[in-house]
Parts: C-alpha cells; sequence; structure tokens
C-alpha cells in the first residue's frame, strides 16, 4: 500500500465507480491511468480486461491518459465505459507544444494514421483528398517525381505566393519527402491564434506532420506490400485519318480557299488505301500502354524498454510509366521510372528520470528514369501531330515525320536515348528536455537542432534519330498514285554521355524553450518562452534565407471549463531590408465548454458542446530577393577602340521599393465544438481574414512615360470570409460498425486594393472581384451570313466570317475589343466550395471505406490545343470540336466554325471557353479483410489483412474528355488500383 500510494496509482479499489477503457479496436487497454480532475492524487491504472475502480462523485470529471493520448470525461453513472484512441492524441501545435483537445482554444483539424493509411498513394499529399476541414487538395498530373497535390489553406488570402508552411516534426521539409508509412498525424492550422507563433510564415496557414514513435515496454513490427496498376484516367478522342481530313476540308473551305484533300485522298483514308501515304495513327495508343505498375514494400518497428522507445522505418516504392515501345534500343530502358527507398529512426531516450532525448534520423534515395525527349516533350507531340500526318516508320522502316513535324511521339520515346536523375536527402535531429522541478516546481526546458541536407545529380545518355517524310502525286481521272523520292532528316547518332550537378538544399535550425506551468487554485496556468532560428540555403545567387523568431505564449484554464491563450511573437526575415526586417504578431483565443456547467450536467443529449473565438495576426514574406534593390539588365552595346569592337551594356531595371514589408495578416475565427447522442460530432466555424501589405506594381499609378519598370509596392489588400463544418456519424457494436461523415467549405475572397490602373469601365477592374477571377468576351452565338456580320458592332480582333463567334458591345460603342470584357463564372485557381463525404462499415471482418470530394464555383479555361482548340498551326483535332458550326449545323452548333488560321476572334477568353471547373470525384475506395485473431493467433501474427484500394476512379464534372483537374498538356493524371496485405507481429 505504501508503494501505491507514493505511485499515487492502484490498481482498482473495492468501492466506487466501475471503468472500463477500450482501444482503437475495441478491445481492452492496459495501463491506462484514470484520475479526479479536482484531485489528481486519487487515480488508479486499468488492468488486463481494462477496467479499474475509481472513487468518485458520478458527476465528476476524469481525466484518462496514456502516453500523449488524453481524454476528459464526464461520469454520469457507476458504470463507465469509454474509448482511448488515436483521436485522443495531444493536437500539435508545433514549436514543441501540444494540448488536449479540452484545452484547444483556436482551429485546428487533425488527421491520424490510420485514416490516411486507407490509401496506397506514394505521394503523402495525395492522401489528404477530403480529410481536413479547411484543406483544399487539388489535384495535379505529372510525372510520378512531380506530381504534387496543390495545398490552401481556406482558399486565397493574398495576390501572391499563397503556399502553407509545412513542417515535420517541428522542422520545415517538403510533404512529399516523408513516405506514408512514417507519418502518425497531419495538422492544419487555420486560425490567427494558431498562426501568430509562426510570424512572418504563417499567414498562408501551417500544416504540421508528426512521425510516429514508440512505446515504452513494447514490441511490434509491421510489414505491407502493395501492388498497384495506374490507368490514364481520362485519354482525348483525337480523330483518325479520315475525320481529320475532312475536318481539315471544311475548315479551308469556311477559311475561303479550296479543299486541301482530295475526294479521292479522302476516301484513301477511309479505305486504308495506303497506311504508308494515307496513314491513320492512334498516337495515343502508338506511345503509351495500357497500364503501368507502381509497388509499395514496408517494414515499420515499434516499441521500447524502460527508458528507450523507438521506431524504425524502411519503405521502397517504384513506379513504372504508360510509355511504350521503350527497349527498342537494347542499350537502355527509356521507361518513365522512378524508385525511392525511405528510412527513418525516431529515437526517445530516458537519460535520468529528468531528462529526456529525442533523436530523429531520416531521409531517401530516388533514382529516375526518363526518355531523353523528356516525358513533357512526348506528351506534346501526341497533342500535336495529326493522325494523317505521317506514319510511325515508312516502309523502308525508318520513323516517319516531315519537314514540319521532327517530333515523332513513338521515337522520341525509343531514340533519344535515356535520362537519369537522381536524388540523395538527409534529415537528423535532435532534441533534449529537461525537467527543472527540482530547483522551480513547473519548470523545464527544451532545446533542439536539426541539419538537412538534399541533392540531384544528373546522369544522360542521349541521341538523336533519322526519319523521313514520303510524298505521291495522284492522277486526278485514273487515281493512280506515283511516288516521289523520300526526302531524309535528321541523323542517326551514338549515345552521348553527360553529367552533371543537380540542385542542393541546406536546411539548419536551432531551437530553444523555457516552459513554466502551476496551479492556482481551481485554475492552471502555462507558459512557455521560445526561440526559433532557421537557415535555408540554395545552390545559385539570391538563394539564402535566414528567419528569427521569437514567440511568448501564456493559456489559463479554470475549472476545466475556462480557457484563454495568449501569444506573442516578434519575427523577421532576411528577405527584408536591414532596419525593416521585424515585426510583431499577437494573438488572443478563448474557449468554454459548457457542457460541464451545472445546468447542462443533468442532460442526455449533449456529451460535449464548447465554444471558441480568437483574433489573431500573422505574416507572409514569400516575396522575391533583393526587392528594395534597384535591379540592372543587359543593355546595349557599346563601340569603341580602334576596330570599334563591342562590348555590353547595363541597364537600368525595376525601381527598388521603398519600405518594404512583409504581408501582415489579421484572422478572427467563431467556432463550436459538438459530440451529441454518444455518436455524433460536430465542428462548425466561421473565419474572417484581412490581408493588407501585399505586393502590387506600382505601374497602373505611375505614367508609362517614366521610362523603366515600376517598382513593386506593399499597397495590396485582400479580404477572405467563409465558413466551415465537418460532421461524423459513428455506431459500433460487438460485431459491427459504421460511420458516416464528411466536411464543407466555403471561402470567399474580395480584392480591396491592387494598385490598378485606370478602367474606363467599372466591369474592367479587377478590383472588387476575387483573387484570379476569370475575365472574357459574352458571346451572342454566332454569326450567320455576311448580312448578319454588317448589321452587328465591327469585331477588331481579327477578320470575322459566317461561323465566328459574336460578341455583345458591353460599351455600347460599336466595336468589340478588350474594351468589352467582363468578369466570367469564377476565380481559375481555388474553389470556393470544397467539399467531401466519407462512409465505411465493417462486419465480421470484412470492411469498406469510401471518400467522395469535390469542388464548386472554379472556372478553368479551355484552350488546350487539339483538344479544344483544334487545327491551329497544323496541330490536331478531337472529337470535342463535333458540335463546330457549319452551314447546315448552324442552328445548333455550339462551338464556332473550325478554321486553319489562328483567328484570333474565335480563340480567345470568352465564355464557350470559359466554363465551369466543378467535379465530384471517388477519391478513394479500400475494401479489406481482417482475419479472424484466432487463427492469426495460431501463426505467431498479432494482425492480418487483405485489401483492395482504387484511387481517383470516377469524375462527375462539366468536362469530361479530360481530368477536370489536369486539362492541359500533361503525363496523363491516374486511376489507381492496388492488391495488398498488411501483418503484424
Amino acid at each position: 500500500m505504501v508503494i501505491l500510494v507514493s505511485h499515487q496509482l492502484a490498481f482498482g479499489q473495492s468501492n466506487g465507480v466501475k471503468i472500463t477503457i477500450l482501444d482503437d479496436s475495441g478491445k481492452p487497454f492496459e495501463g491506462v491511468v484514470i484520475e479526479s480532475v479536482t484531485n489528481n492524487k486519487n487515480s488508479v491504472m486499468t488492468d488486463k480486461s481494462g477496467a479499474a475502480t475509481l472513487d468518485i462523485a458520478v458527476n465528476s470529471l476524469i481525466r484518462i491518459s496514456f502516453s500523449d493520448m488524453q481524454k476528459t470525461i464526464e461520469v454520469k453513472s457507476e458504470t463507465v465505459k469509454a474509448q482511448l484512441s488515436v483521436e485522443d492524441k495531444n493536437i500539435n501545435l508545433g514549436f514543441g507544444t501540444s494540448k488536449s483537445v479540452d484545452e484547444l482554444t483556436s482551429s485546428v483539424a487533425v488527421v491520424y494514421h490510420n485514416e490516411l493509411e486507407k490509401s496506397s498513394l506514394n505521394n503523402p499529399s495525395e492522401s489528404l483528398f477530403g480529410q481536413l476541414s479547411g484543406l483544399m487538395v487539388q489535384q495535379n498530373s505529372g510525372e510520378p517525381w512531380n506530381r504534387n497535390a496543390t495545398l490552401n489553406v481556406r482558399g486565397t488570402g493574398t495576390l501572391g505566393n499563397n503556399t502553407p508552411l509545412v513542417l515535420v516534426d517541428g522542422f520545415e521539409q517538403d510533404l512529399a519527402s516523408v513516405s506514408l508509412p512514417e507519418i502518425g498525424s497531419v495538422s492544419v492550422l487555420k486560425d490567427g491564434a494558431a498562426l501568430a507563433r509562426y510570424g512572418q510564415r504563417g499567414a498562408n496557414g501551417v500544416i504540421l506532420v508528426t512521425t510516429k514513435r514508440g512505446e515504452y515496454n513494447s514490441s511490434k513490427v509491421s510489414v505491407s506490400y502493395d501492388q498497384g496498376f495506374n490507368f490514364a484516367f481520362r485519354k482525348p478522342d483525337f480523330l483518325n485519318g479520315y475525320d481529320y481530313a475532312r475536318s481539315i476540308n471544311s475548315a479551308s473551305v469556311l477559311d475561303g480557299n479550296a479543299a486541301v484533300y482530295s475526294d479521292q485522298d479522302v476516301n484513301g483514308f477511309k479505305t486504308n488505301e495506303n497506311p504508308f501515304l494515307l496513314p491513320n495513327v492512334n498516337w495515343f495508343d502508338e506511345t503509351l500502354r495500357d497500364y503501368g505498375t507502381n509497388a509499395n514494400l514496408n517494414t515499420s518497428f515499434f516499441g521500447g524498454g524502460k527508458t528507450v522507445k523507438y521506431f524504425a522505418l524502411l519503405n521502397y516504392q517504384n513506379e513504372r510509366g504508360l510509355f511504350d515501345n521503350t527497349s527498342l534500343d537494347k542499350r537502355y530502358d527509356s521507361q518513365l521510372k522512378y524508385d525511392r527507398l525511405n528510412f527513418r529512426t525516431n529515437f526517445d531516450i530516458d537519460l535520468t528520470k529528468t531528462t529526456k532525448f529525442l533523436l530523429n534520423v531520416s531521409g531517401n534515395l530516388n533514382g529516375r528514369n526518363e526518355p531523353g525527349a523528356r516525358a513533357s516533350g512526348i506528351m506534346d507531340a501526341i497533342y500535336s501531330i495529326p493522325s494523317a500526318a505521317f506514319p510511325v516508320k515508312t516502309e523502308s522502316g525508318n520513323w516517319g515525320g516531315t519537314s514540319f513535324y521532327d517530333n515523332n511521339p513513338v521515337a522520341l520515346v525509343s531514340s533519344t536515348g535515356v535520362r537519369q536523375p537522381n536524388g540523395r536527402r538527409i534529415s537528423v535531429n535532435g532534441q533534449i528536455s529537461q525537467d527543472l522541478s527540482a530547483w522551480v516546481k513547473g519548470l523545464s526546458a527544451d532545446a533542439a537542432v536539426s541539419y538537412d541536407n538534399g541533392v540531384d545529380y544528373y546522369e544522360n545518355k542521349t541521341r538523336t534519330f533519322l526519319y523521313e517524310n514520303v510524298s505521291f502525286a495522284r492522277d486526278p481521272v485514273t487515281g493512280e498514285i506515283t511516288f516521289t523520292n523520300p526526302t531524309v532528316y535528321g541523323s542517326e547518332t551514338d549515345l552521348n554521355y553527360g553529367q552533371s550537378f543537380g540542385d542542393q538544399i541546406r536546411l539548419a535550425t536551432i531551437f530553444g524553450k523555457v516552459n513554466y506551468d502551476t496551479k492556482l487554485g481551481d485554475g492552471a496556468l502555462k507558459t512557455s518562452l521560445m526561440y526559433h532560428q532557421d537557415k535555408r540555403v540554395r545552390d545559385g545567387q539570391y538563394n539564402t534565407f535566414l528567419h528569427q523568431n521569437m514567440v511568448a505564449l501564456a493559456g489559463y484554464s479554470l475549472k476545466n471549463r475556462y480557457f484563454v491563450d495568449g501569444v506573442l511573437s516578434y519575427s523577421g526575415s532576411s528577405v527584408l531590408p536591414q532596419g525593416n526586417r521585424f515585426g510583431f504578431f499577437p494573438a488572443i483565443s478563448a474557449g468554454w465548454i459548457v457542457n460541464r456547467e451545472d445546468f447542462l450536467k443533468s442532460n442526455t443529449v449533449i456529451d460535449y458542446l464548447k465554444l471558441r473565438a480568437s483574433w489573431g495576426m500573422s505574416g507572409n514574406d514569400i516575396m522575391s530577393a533583393n526587392l528594395s534593390e534597384q535591379a540592372f539588365g543587359s543593355g546595349g552595346d557599346y563601340f569603341f577602340n580602334d576596330n570599334n569592337s563591342a562590348a555590353g551594356g547595363i541597364l537600368e531595371g525595376r525601381l527598388a521599393t521603398t519600405g518594404l514589408t512583409y504581408e501582415n495578416s489579421t484572422k478572427t475565427d467563431i467556432g463550436i465544438d459538438m459530440n451529441l447522442f454518444g455518436s455524433l460530432s460536430v465542428t462548425l466555424d466561421a473565419f474572417y481574414d484581412i490581408r493588407k501589405n501585399i505586393l502590387v506594381s506600382t505601374g497602373g499609378a505611375i505614367p508609362t512615360a517614366l521610362g523603366v519598370t515600376a517598382p513593386t509596392s506593399n499597397a495590396g489588400e485582400v479580404r477572405n470570409r467563409g465558413v466551415e463544418a465537418s460532421i461524423l456519424w459513428s455506431k459500433s457494436t460487438d460485431n459491427f460498425k459504421y460511420h458516416i461523415g464528411g466536411n464543407f467549405t466555403f471561402s470567399k475572397n474580395k480584392i480591396i486594393n491592387m494598385n490598378e490602373e485606370f478602367q474606363p469601365y467599372d466591369y474592367l477592374k479587377e478590383t472588387g472581384n476575387s483573387v484570379g477571377q476569370q475575365f472574357g468576351l459574352q458571346s451572342l452565338g454566332f454569326f450567320k451570313d455576311q448580312s448578319d456580320i454588317n448589321n452587328n458592332p465591327k469585331q477588331l480582333f481579327s477578320d470575322v466570317r459566317p461561323g465566328d463567334v459574336k460578341y455583345k458591345d458591353q460599351n455600347k460603342d460599336g466595336f468589340i475589343d478588350n474594351l468589352d470584357i467582363v468578369p466570367i463564372g469564377y476565380a481559375s485557381n481555388t474553389p470556393e466550395m470544397y467539399y467531401a463525404l466519407n462512409l465505411g462499415y465493417e462486419m465480421k471482418g470484412i470492411g469498406l471505406d469510401v471518400v467522395l470530394q469535390g469542388i464548386a464555383n472554379k472556372t478553368v479555361f479551355l484552350n488546350t490545343k487539339s483538344v479544344f482548340w483544334p487545327l491551329r498551326g497544323n496541330t490536331s483535332i478531337s472529337s470535342f470540336s463535333n458540335n463546330s458550326w457549319t452551314p447546315t449545323t448552324a442552328e445548333t452548333a455550339t462551338l464556332p466554325r473550325l478554321t486553319l488560321l489562328e483567328n484570333a476572334n474565335n480563340y480567345r477568353k470568352n465564355d464557350i471557353w470559359l466554363t465551369s471547373g466543378d467535379y465530384l470525384k471517388l477519391r478513394r475506395v479500400d475494401l479489406y479483410y481482417n482475419f479472424p485473431q484466432g487463427l492469426v493467433k495460431k501463426i505467431k501474427l498479432e494482425k492480418a489483412q487483405l485489401y483492395v484500394r482504387g484511387s481517383n476512379l470516377f469524375s462527375s464534372d462539366n468536362i469530361k474528355v479530360t481530368d477536370p483537374e489536369s486539362i492541359g498538356i500533361d503525363y496523363p493524371s491516374l486511376a489507381t488500383y492496388n492488391l495488398g496485405i498488411k501483418l503484424e507481429f
């Protein structure tokens, strides 16, 4: 009994409230500490059955905790059953600080590894679709190493760079450099109170990644393997040779010229008369194979002893691309390849009872492989070359091509050699925490250092190829074809070997913090003083940046019902001029847990109800270097000496910015957190952000007679406001559990000031509209005939003919020009609405989890050559243009006439090409089977799971012919299917 009392713990008592604690999977949770909130000396620990008895009155508060998981609940009867899960971990706020859910007074969204790992995508950013309220994640296509999703926190709040700050375990790091199995949780800090501590780097929001750590007196090994198959999500449907020839003829006639192809030639395309002279090549099918593959092998080790905790990981991932014909030259394989090995070791070491040391070592090795012509060049060729231009190979076996088309896509894949970049990255950081209560009760200190180094190397084996064009003449009477001698272009060269040093980045960070916590009657005070400094160095001129930040934090709680937090940051950046580098960033926030008041203690509906409010300031220093200095560029030549030799001069460039400073954001947030009926959780927030001191050009306010580029000025201002909500209903029994939930963010910004030049009409102004608002001409259909052209305002962009777009004269001046451009639709960058639906169930080991995610109020510009804008510059044409104007389809056509000319009238921004970018996508499907525990135990396993997963499987949208998130020319976005197994020992 003396030992038990000295440790303030007991393994059960004979009377009092009986409490049972379960873990994530509903199993008894041993070793959980349960204590009275009002008297923490009254505490117990759960036994092997997850049970303990605590001498406490009904309607009192108890706190249950294990490691970094903590939860406060109200005792409403003499028998309590509660679950302590990963969702109850303390929430990371960065700089070595965290808060329990109760203590949190700011707006923070968190997702944990158990949800993220239901995705098998290699890039962690692609696992975040719809997972975090307030975080807008938009997909990007591209090569495997360039597929980072675009992240925005609560929309767009600036005219400048809107990229959020990403920290991994408290240190700046690229999210893509971390493998998904390393991640324990991802937190998004959204409001002024959470962001003020980041000073000049917090205004765009902060994403905190916390990696996994071990546990004392435990040991677990986790092994998983995924095999995946990638398919192009959507491919444009380019017309075959016959339809292309007919389209060319139609366009030429509508231009007022003769047909390009004779009727015999057009029929020859249809009958496949001679595939070498009248080819019909589907360049997508010839260049890309049906599918690519990916694989992911992960081995993780968790555990610890009495004084050490560890987590270690080895993760290997690869992807093999969609290109075909990659090994025609036996000396190399030009397939798009990406291989990466990630490693991590996280140690927590108790040096003494009061001294803890954390050491994290992580990094990756990666190798890339792509054709010498690069994926971008190959995709551009596929989108450019018509199906009827030339054959893949001529009858003599040479690559096909012409004097104009020198970019045969199949040859670009197979006969240009390979480029093989490879990268290395290592990150090491250590932290020591010292409890100083022996000197002053409640005093502690932390210190940390970090060094991150990444470098790329390039190895190339490139070559060129020979190609030829075979032309012919056809007898107009007999139709007989006469061959002409082929014309040969290019040259067949041997491999040219080369290597070079690529980019290098070095990032060093130091951090120190002193903490003081104390009890004040029914309240508690927690305070911290911190210093943080990081230095980032990249190769090249003007690529060294230093940030310094000093922060004071104070948090007070009273009766576990009332909470208030204050922040004061003094932050500086080397990108700003001396004497103007630092600024103050204050914040205050408060929370009230209403259900713990006496007037709600007897309710049976509200399990938890907290009201929050916050106000705070933060900054954004992302800008070009040396704006405060006069810029110079290359000027004209000077001629001197007897030979009148020329020497280059310099020319005055952009003028220096005076009083250069950071963007200043003032954010206000009101929120509510609720748990109802034992199954429903709801979070609601309303936010308001004013961003001032945004850098804008002064060119609109200074006459061009100045003669040089006008300086930038901190005169811009943007307002951003909106609401967000997340909701989850979950129920579970012994054999069945299910959940359905979702989140929604609406964010609308408005440009208050951008130093805009004078506009003669208000509708021309960007000021007053959203950042990135689309502008264009308003169409009134298509010209029917010359009389229709003559009787309408004169359109000045280019000569018009019947079938061209007719525009509205907005200013009634009798002309259609750039003064008739009006706002159309919404912004082009960030949608105003972002939402997701998550639902799933598990029964008898079989489970299904589905995530649908969508956006609304985004306008995209359909200007991709060949796909939306056909034939211009001798490019191709897709089935999208099937409803183009002709004299016979004049009444039903939705697109202007086809033309072989540039046609500046039709092909410009207007409401035909500006269309809705809204979509609803099936982002993730996870179907799994957990083997029965009885069977698993017999083979000495802790857990065994089989799963089938799919990502980016379906989209409902207005565009249809391409992925709505990737409408340009790029390596295709992918639909991915994975089969995997996971074992735990």
